[in-house]
């Protein structure tokens, strides 16, 4: 735009939540506090290794990004993890 146009307008807005800033290496030392089964903990490290997101808009869809921090809103998780979070 900047070759076409003098100058950009940008717009930026902030959908952050305060659980979204939550790093998934924090949580999983969390978690790892916690006394559940070897296999749940690896479920839950596999879970938040492969977290990646993508943006779709108009037609156009970014390529995916790996997130190394929040988790999916309305996931089952979710709740767990602010209550492990908040509570360790």
């Amino acid at each position: 735009m900047l070759s076409d146009h003098p100058y950009v307008i940008v717009i930026s807005l902030d959908f952050s939540k305060a659980f979204d800033t939550v790093r998934h290496t924090t949580l999983l030392q969390k978690f790892a506090q916690l006394d559940i089964p070897d296999a749940v903990y690896n479920w839950l490290v596999d879970y938040f290794a492969s977290y990646s997101h993508c943006t779709k808009y108009g037609g156009s869809i970014s390529s995916l990004c790996q997130i190394s921090a929040s988790t999916v809103l309305g996931s089952a998780i979710g709740p767990v993890s602010y209550v492990v979070n908040v509570q360790i």
